[in-house]
């Protein structure tokens, strides 16, 4: 199988020496040259210097002709962002992320990943405080059901247009998931320069939904 990992710390590190030693086609995206300069030395598989939540590094690691997409790296938000990359844009059958807050992966199962990683949530089903837990993932679950997907394109002179993220009032009630430009799926940060034409991907409750139109579109009259 052809194997993509974003990330190539311990834990990507670990899952492509073990992949290789199973006969699979393994390429690893690292955007820190001394990782990827330990991946080199120590292990024989295809490594690639870039950023794996970028588009352009996902097709010159062989996303067209994946099997497997893994994003690995010690960002929540930026393994989603992979993820989403990896299914929309290439159609790659099979994504797993990795999930550094446990209490991220129901969204990351709700939002589609195939296959969702939390060490965290690993350990926590060894000790006895895991009903516990339970009741709150099932607590945490419950509300999420009630948020909807919204896709909004960004019109010129809207509010947001040419605005940092962080000098926007987003409502507390919704979360920016993915910027999409062109063929880029942008992680949307504090700095991060919203545009015309962006289509913002937003977990929102349905009473926002107004507001963050309003934001995101021309209102005048």
């Amino acid at each position: 199988m052809n194997i993509i990992i974003v990330g190539g710390g311990k834990k990507g590190f670990q899952l492509a020496k073990y992949c290789h030693k199973f006969g699979h086609q393994v390429t690893v995206i690292e955007s820190n040259k001394e990782k990827i300069n330990k991946l080199k030395d120590k292990l024989e598989v295809n490594v690639l210097l870039g950023d794996g939540t970028k588009r352009d590094y996902l097709e010159k690691a062989g996303a067209e002709e994946g099997d497997i997409v893994v994003a690995a790296t010690s960002n929540d938000q930026d393994n989603l962002v992979i993820c989403q990359l990896a299914e929309r844009q290439f159609d790659i059958g099979r994504t797993l992320a990795l999930v550094n807050n446990p209490g991220n992966e129901k969204l990351f199962e709700w939002l589609g990943v195939n296959q969702v990683v939390s060490s965290t949530s690993l350990m926590l089903g060894l000790i006895e405080e895991e009903i516990e837990w339970k009741e709150k993932s099932n607590l945490w679950a419950d509300s999420i059901n009630q948020l909807k997907m919204h896709y909004i394109q960004v019109e010129e002179e809207a509010i947001a247009c040419n605005q940092k993220i962080k000098d926007i009032t987003i409502p507390d009630e919704a979360i920016l998931i993915t910027i999409l430009r062109g063929d880029q799926a942008i992680v949307p940060r504090g700095n991060t320069t919203i545009k015309a034409k962006d289509t913002v991907i937003a977990l929102a409750d349905p009473e926002v939904k107004d507001k963050l139109l309003s934001l995101m579109k021309n209102n005048t009259d």
